[in-house]
């Protein structure tokens, strides 16, 4: 008759699971986690909970998974807490929301049974991120609300995440106002209370500027743009991500831990950069476009070529389109009519928003009258004035009117020019009422 194996206290059924997952990560066989001194069968009545593994056996398991058989029989593990870090790096690296999704579910799921709450909170903000993606508003809600309740404890800094969720799901539902608001107070209460954090800071001010763009407040954007843009220090995120990643790696191997935290840390902040590119290819747009108003055109240039580029390579087709129409509009104001044109053909090419189009063919009319093609410079420009009157865009509609009526007296075209303005006033005053309706019946 055999001895009973010792039993290794917290070994049940938890510390299976625990050696399962830590195999499957590590890509090892329940083969080659046994060898030499045990079977694969043994290892698979462990991991179901049906075998209580002996000290000896925990040690083996223990070493060839790269944790201390502490680790393993508590499930406290300040190593596997650093790799789960990683993980979440890695999830902001990735190229596609699925990925992004699978890392986030995966590291919440070990780090509630690692009884980490920050960890898990900022897993699932990152599966709230992903659910908006999606256009999932009911599921990003819920997961805000587990990450908001993991956080009731949490110094202001980290807690201030959560409000940036909160108000990406409030400008997802359309509500820009609020959106403002909650980031708002959140900025100010950590500036107040001397909780600065420099990634979050950018985050808050990022999400900023959406918010004053949306509510038609260029100037409040362009600052906002402004403060973001000088927190986003690294030229490139990725390639910087990834050294930290591959250090934090190397001093996990070597046990030194507490070192692997900070380069965990790091990687997780240049990893965050890169999956805010499309909202901080915004800020270049909104800090342009302060830029061109303030007269600065090469400076204007630099932002809103660089948004262009990175809205386009980030999949953000409409974003691009908007941003290619004012690049064009600054290469025309500096002279360089070709750059203008292509930029101007890509827009109209791929179609979408009217008001893009209109405003593409507003910036057509200006191109063809400094080549002296007046009938060009006049069809583009009506194009124009029939795009912003569908789209009922009042202002841009008396823009237009002023300018080919202006082009129409230099052309010697007074009569028609008049008539233009009349039927111009007319149309703005009907959009006037329209929108007072509107409004009325809201």
């Amino acid at each position: 008759m055999s001895r009973p194996e010792p039993v290794v206290a917290g070994a049940a059924g938890g510390l299976g699971a625990r050696v399962q997952r830590l195999r499957a990560e590590r890509g090892l066989t329940q083969r080659a986690l046994a060898e030499p001194r045990y079977t694969a069968a043994y290892v698979s009545a462990v991991e179901s909970g049906r075998r209580v593994p002996s000290a000896e056996a925990v040690a083996h398991f223990a070493e060839r998974l790269g944790v201390t058989p502490s680790d393993l029989t508590t499930g406290r593990s300040p190593a596997e807490v650093v790799r789960l870090r990683l993980r979440l790096a890695e999830a902001d690296l990735a190229g596609s929301a699925d990925e992004t999704a699978a890392v986030c579910r995966e590291v919440a799921g070990a780090a509630a049974e690692l009884a980490e709450p920050e960890l898990e909170a900022r897993a699932r903000l990152g599966l709230a991120g992903v659910a908006l993606r999606r256009d999932e508003p009911g599921a990003a809600s819920a997961q805000l609300d587990r990450a908001e309740a993991l956080l009731a404890g949490a110094p202001p800094h980290v807690r201030a995440e959560a409000a940036a969720g909160r108000a990406g799901l409030a400008y997802h539902a359309g509500d820009p106002r609020y959106a403002r608001y909650l980031l708002t107070e959140a900025r100010d209460a950590l500036l107040r209370d001397g909780y600065p954090d420099p990634s979050v800071l950018l985050v808050l001010h990022a999400e900023l500027v959406r918010c004053h763009g949306a509510l038609g407040d260029e100037g409040a954007a362009a600052d906002a743009a402004t403060q973001a843009l000088a927190l986003a220090v690294l030229a490139a995120p990725a390639r910087v991500a990834g050294l930290h990643l591959s250090l934090a790696s190397s001093l996990l191997a070597s046990g030194r831990t507490a070192e692997a935290a900070v380069a965990a840390e790091q990687a997780r902040q240049a990893a965050r950069q890169v999956a805010m590119r499309w909202l901080l290819a915004c800020c270049h747009r909104a800090r342009g476009q302060g830029r061109r108003g303030a007269g600065d055109l090469a400076g204007a240039l630099a932002d809103l070529a660089r948004a262009h580029t990175v809205l386009t390579d980030a999949g953000q087709p409409a974003l691009a389109r908007e941003v290619g129409v004012e690049l064009a509009e600054v290469y025309h104001a500096l002279g360089q009519p070709a750059r203008a044109e292509a930029l101007l053909r890509d827009a109209v090419d791929l179609g979408g928003d009217p008001v893009v189009a209109a405003r593409a063919d507003r910036v057509r009319g200006l191109l063809r009258d400094d080549d002296g093609d007046r009938a060009g410079a006049e069809r583009h420009l009506r194009a124009a004035l029939a795009g912003y009157r569908a789209a009922g865009r009042r202002r841009e509609l008396a823009t237009v009117a002023l300018l080919l009526a202006d082009l129409l007296e230099g052309w010697g075209r007074p009569g028609d020019a008049v008539d233009l303005l009349r039927e111009g006033l007319h149309q703005v005053e009907q959009l006037g009422e329209r929108v007072a309706v509107l409004r009325a019946t809201a």
